[in-house]
């Protein structure tokens, strides 16, 4: 049979990796199909183009029905998955196919079929430029106070979670994708407004936060936990699943996290601020190394090849807050690594930190004694710091800084067992910022309960209480109607029934403005809790 420049044959197949000739036109990346003996399609995708061959890895299909001789057929076309609003809500694989009912996972049917919006685009795109970008200056707000407080996220940040196996990488990471709940505005305006905003090219008249987790190499049954904890908060109608489980091929594995990115982008160049978490980069990275090897690419340190860097910084670059001039959207990444025994001087550890604005380490040993989530805040770090956060979080946060620092200075001193007032009252303060870090799994607090327990922590309105109980001071405090009917002034009723309005002013102003209420409320409520609820807990 004649072959020309788009056709070609399998020379030979080992380990999902295809040796073809002919296909002397295609290009790296490209699609290819693979028409087997008994007429079903299976496709791969090219990477490597050697002087007589081609080099495919199967992206799909099942290797015992492709043999030797078969034919291969360009597509002219790069690896593709769908974008739009049809993708939020649902399981979908790298390539874009939604997971059916009768499938291992299952997913029910998105509230966005009534818009019927989506496309197939490539997975590789080139990241914005300099003159596209923006500093990151928006905070984007996880509900988690350690890390809003001393470890703060901006609108475009490439945040990296780091840890060892069960330290809690996951929960943490998806209990941000819960906390974006609170910014949907307006949110079923989608149906009234959607269809005049597209003709008119603006954007649609609310504002959320669509998110984007992407599964690399995990189990199915995760995917299906994630999913059923995004389901019972709330937060699956905004979230889109990108699922890759670890039997599916290396080749699938490589590509999820691109075309999670492709998803994110979509949401970021029309206006939106998306989250997305790759979970996790160092199965990405044992994927492409499994490639490389069967590739006969030269390994390198930990027999990864020397192009992992390149692999990760090309998807992380991709995360950006764009000018106003492109929308002023932006796309925040959240990357996990896993670690073995808290070492993180390893290749592909290494090599995510250099590349990302940050990480937030998760200590083991932390999670062991109870503290949740379990941020090491000594190794933790954010390089873009107090620039994405409000004034009122600002100020807040100095005084909590210095009161942490002086903690961890006198610590030891608790130890030995005498001490002066003073590192008393330092040690005190510390135990009780640490316990008011303290969060139950999933749980996400509010901007106005962050501001207003860390003032009065940092203030000294809680030093008569004791550090254990700290978490139910606030619980009851923030329970407005309870406080409201023993407080002795009636006046401050108001005060808590006018949350929603509190937080609005606290974004754009300072605590100034409220703290002379605030101190008497907090004073008043002291009193209380102390005389009446301290000793029976």
């Amino acid at each position: 049979m004649f072959l020309n420049s788009s056709t070609g044959r399998i020379v030979s197949i080992i380990d999902h990796v295809i040796t073809g000739s002919g296909l002397f036109d295609c290009f790296l990346g490209e699609v290819i199909n693979i028409n087997d003996r008994y007429g079903a399609e299976n496709q791969g995708y090219v990477m490597n183009i050697e002087r007589n061959y081609v080099k495919i890895s199967l992206l799909q299909g099942h290797e015992s029905e492709i043999f030797t001789g078969d034919l291969l057929y360009r597509t002219c076309k790069a690896v593709q998955t769908k974008v739009g609003f049809n993708v939020l809500g649902s399981v979908i694989t790298p390539l874009g196919f939604t997971l059916s009912d009768d499938s291992d996972v299952n997913t029910s049917t998105s509230i966005y079929d009534v818009i019927s919006f989506d496309t197939f685009v490539d997975i590789s795109t080139r990241s914005p430029s300099i003159v596209e970008r923006c500093p990151v200056t928006r905070p984007f707000l996880t509900g988690i106070t350690v890390v809003d407080c001393f470890i703060p996220i901006g609108c475009g940040q490439r945040e990296l979670i780091i840890g060892d196996n069960n330290s809690g990488k996951t929960s943490f990471a998806v209990t941000c994708i819960l906390n974006q709940k609170k910014s949907i505005n307006g949110y079923y305006k989608i149906w009234r407004n959607f269809e005049n905003n597209l003709k008119n090219g603006q954007r649609a008249g609310f504002t959320f936060t669509p998110c984007i987790y992407v599964s690399i190499g995990k189990k199915r049954s995760e995917i299906i936990r994630i999913r059923r904890v995004l389901i019972t908060y709330g937060a699956y109608r905004y979230t889109c699943l990108v699922f890759s489980s670890c039997d599916d091929l290396a080749a699938l594995q490589f590509i999820a996290p691109y075309a999670g990115a492709t998803i994110g982008e979509w949401f970021r160049d029309r206006a939106y601020h998306a989250l997305i978490v790759y979970d996790d980069l160092s199965q990405h990275a044992v994927s492409y190394r499994q490639i490389s090897l069967l590739l006969r690419r030269p390994p390198g340190r930990e027999a990864y090849p020397g192009d992992v860097f390149y692999v990760h910084s090309k998807l992380l670059e991709r995360a950006a807050q764009l000018s106003k001039r492109r929308g002023g959207g932006s796309l925040t990444a959240l990357p996990i690594i896993e670690t073995r025994g808290g070492d993180v001087s390893g290749y592909v550890a290494t090599n995510v930190i250099s590349i990302t604005d940050g990480q937030i380490f998760l200590s083991i040993s932390l999670a062991n004694r109870g503290i949740k989530p379990s941020v090491d805040i000594g190794l933790s770090v954010s390089r873009v710091g107090s620039k994405s956060q409000y004034n009122a979080m600002k100020a807040v946060t100095k005084k909590a800084k210095r009161d942490y620092a002086l903690f961890k200075a006198y610590e030891g001193v608790v130890k030995v067992g005498h001490m002066d007032d003073t590192i008393k009252g330092f040690v005190i303060r510390g135990l009780q910022l640490i316990s008011l870090f303290n969060q139950r799994l999933y749980q996400t607090h509010s901007l106005y309960r962050q501001l207003i327990s860390l003032f009065a922590v940092s203030n000294g309105y809680l030093d008569s209480v004791n550090p254990k109980n700290v978490d139910m001071y606030f619980n009851i405090f923030f329970a407005g109607n309870f406080v409201g009917n023993y407080l002795e002034n009636k006046s401050h009723i108001s005060f808590f029934m006018n949350r929603k309005w509190m937080e609005s002013l606290l974004i754009i102003n300072s605590l100034d403005f409220v703290e002379k209420e605030l101190s008497s409320i907090l004073t008043s409520f002291n009193k209380l809790f102390v005389a009446h609820i301290q000793h029976r807990l």
